[in-house]
């Protein structure tokens, strides 16, 4: 894939005529590079408008080549802003890139993404949404990836909400704080002036656990030992940022668990520096729900493990859902007694974060099961 950026005058930031003046310019350089046969032609394609928000300039080279892979799968314009909060105040400088991909030996039109990156420090990043905004394409819809998930307090965020249909944000090392995911769950409130439709690419990433638990629902000879839990287990690997602090994957399904199955959560869960566990209850049947940290080297940090389902002694059944040793397999086992029920195995898909943003910007409607899934697992923290 050909990269060319250019960087745009201070004074120039704010003019959206110059920008697109510059992008048409960029473009035109570009395709004049990307095209050396006549017959082969160049597409400036956008499909949506990504807005990128971040805070650490270490991040904006892995937030590039994202962008830069995602113009493969979902061409788009995609506005990327630092703000360097801790930084000499300096105003706002402008990046401009265009990316051309396609097959010279296919002789198929090449397509041309474009990129924007706004860099401001110290008291200039309250400016970047009104510079960001005017840039975006009209008539697209917006979708704003949001990095840094311990400020959505950020005073850049309200405006930049408002003015997407939807935010996408990964959980993966989000805070253990009960304060982080309240101020998350605050987002679907309608109340709330700065609520919008949510993507989290980490709940993306529990799609296939999610699918093979429910499976066992599905099964009828093993709903009354499902209906008779003595206790849930989900293993989890540390999450990179806190190795002490609890997984959100973990948190995220128990969450989902607790929210389809209608189990209620008490307080004052027992808690250990590898384990939290809570008592739940469903009409009258007490059980309990762990949530156990453990080791597992081919595991990516804040990854699940396993789940486990264990009914009463009465029933003498299990139920788990597992990663394979070499982590590139989910397997389930079903054991009832002495009978050992056939299981599943799927692939564990790898995809890249550019694969799975590209999914979400796929989708503008309300993902309700995540909502009531972030609702509970704001409760059960707060039930610490």
């Amino acid at each position: 894939m050909e990269t060319i950026r250019q960087n745009i005058p201070v004074s120039q930031t704010l003019d959206v005529d110059a920008v697109e003046h510059a992008l048409a310019e960029l473009w035109q350089k570009t395709a004049g590079e990307a095209q050396p046969e006549p017959e082969e032609g160049t597409l400036r394609t956008r499909v949506a408008n990504l807005m990128v928000f971040v805070t650490r300039e270490p991040a904006l080279a892995e937030t590039h080549e994202t962008v830069r892979d995602l113009s493969m799968i979902h061409p788009c314009r995609a506005l990327v802003m630092l703000a360097d909060l801790e930084g000499e105040s300096s105003d706002i400088e402008l990046f401009v890139s265009a990316f051309t991909q396609g097959e010279r030996a296919s002789q198929k039109p090449h397509v041309c993404g474009e990129e924007l990156t706004l860099v401001a420090r110290g008291h200039f990043t309250s400016e970047l949404p009104s510079a960001a905004i005017p840039l975006l394409v009209p008539d697209l819809p917006v979708f704003l990836w949001w990095c840094e998930l311990e400020c959505l307090n950020d005073q850049d965020f309200e405006p930049l909400a408002q003015s997407a249909d939807r935010l996408v944000i990964d959980s993966v090392n989000m805070s253990g704080l009960a304060s982080s995911w309240h101020a998350l769950s605050q987002l679907f409130d309608p109340q709330n002036k700065s609520a919008i439709a949510l993507s989290d690419i980490n709940w993306a990433r529990l799609t296939s656990w999610r699918a093979l638990l429910a499976n066992f629902y599905d099964v009828h000879e093993y709903l009354n030992a499902l209906a008779n839990l003595q206790q849930v287990t989900i293993n989890y690997v540390a999450p990179e940022s806190n190795p002490n602090e609890l997984a959100p994957q973990a948190l995220l399904l128990a969450g989902w668990l607790a929210s389809r199955l209608q189990w209620e959560v008490e307080v004052n869960p027992a808690e250990s520096n590898e384990e939290l566990s809570f008592n739940c209850r469903r009409d009258e049947h007490v059980f309990r729900l762990v949530l156990k940290r453990v080791e597992m080297a081919n595991t990516k940090p804040g990854r699940l493990a396993q789940v486990e389902f264990q009914s009463s002694e009465d029933e003498g059944a299990t139920f788990v859902v597992k990663r394979t040793d070499d982590g590139l397999h989910l397997e389930t086992q079903a054991v009832i007694g002495s009978l050992v029920c056939p299981g599943r195995t799927l692939p564990v898909r790898n995809r890249t974060t550019a694969q799975l943003l590209a999914r979400e910007m796929e989708i503008l409607t309300n993902d309700v099961p995540y909502e009531e899934a972030v609702r509970r697992a704001a409760d059960m923290m707060n039930a610490e």
